[in-house]
């Protein structure tokens, strides 16, 4: 079926920090040819940090877009060329002011395949130790420590809304997987 998906050509129309809005043109299986905008955002990550065996660490970051604060895991995008658990590794230390002795991929899923080119990569941290990264200059969080299971009701209950974050969340539970 992808054979039959010819692209034509991709152009930026607008660029500002770390995304680009851009056009790409296909001609389809049945010839039309066809314009889809496409947000380009690259890689981005969660991490659900274990800071003991049964406590995970959630940020609280006012969102413009939502006019609210948001509780979510440390996570956000990675920057151009890095890895995604070299991009986990540094966002846990930004906004969790912790370094993980291990991180391993939970899952990978893209937020919004539509429109978004943007890829995201979930880690489970365990091995948890002190090593703070300033936070980026437009960040402001509070962080919280809460039972595993807290989180995961806080995904269930809607309280916890950001996408990576909930699907990180409810992906360990329905693998089950238990605090070691």
């Amino acid at each position: 079926m992808n054979a039959a998906w010819t692209r034509l050509s991709s152009s930026a129309r607008y660029a500002r920090g770390k995304l680009t809005l851009r056009e790409d043109a296909w001609r389809l299986p049945d010839g039309q040819e066809v314009v889809y905008p496409v947000l380009a955002v690259g890689v981005t990550v969660g991490v659900l940090a274990f800071v003991d065996a049964a406590r995970v660490l959630l940020i609280a970051q006012y969102r413009h877009l939502q006019g609210a604060v948001s509780w979510e895991l440390p996570g956000g995008g990675a920057q151009a060329g890095e890895d995604p658990v070299t991009a986990a590794q540094r966002e846990l230390r930004e906004e969790g002011g912790y370094r993980a002795a291990q991180l391993v991929l939970l899952t990978r899923f893209w937020p919004s395949a539509a429109y978004l080119d943007e890829v995201a990569w979930c880690y489970v941290a365990r091995g948890l130790t002190p090593d703070p990264l300033p936070a980026d200059d437009d960040e402001f969080f509070e962080r919280s420590v809460v039972p595993v299971a807290e989180a995961i009701r806080m995904a269930l209950d809607g309280e916890i809304t950001e996408s990576v974050s909930k699907v990180t969340l409810l992906q360990y539970a329905l693998q089950g997987w238990r605090p070691v």
